[in-house]
């Protein structure tokens, strides 16, 4: 359960930081940021699809 809530967090924290390298107009780290955002944001669909289990 706990590492579940911290994917939720660490998923904000990458979109936080999309954010600010959209800001500087570096493509490499937008491309970089924004894989890793979309594995992210799957990884949270698939937590919230099975609803929460604990394996």
């Amino acid at each position: 359960m706990l590492m579940n809530i911290l994917m939720f967090v660490f998923t904000i924290f990458v979109a936080w930081g999309l954010r600010n390298v959209a800001k500087q107009k570096n493509k490499f780290a937008m491309a970089f940021t924004g894989v890793a955002l979309l594995v992210c944001i799957f990884a949270d669909v698939l937590i919230v699809a099975t609803g929460f289990a604990v394996p």
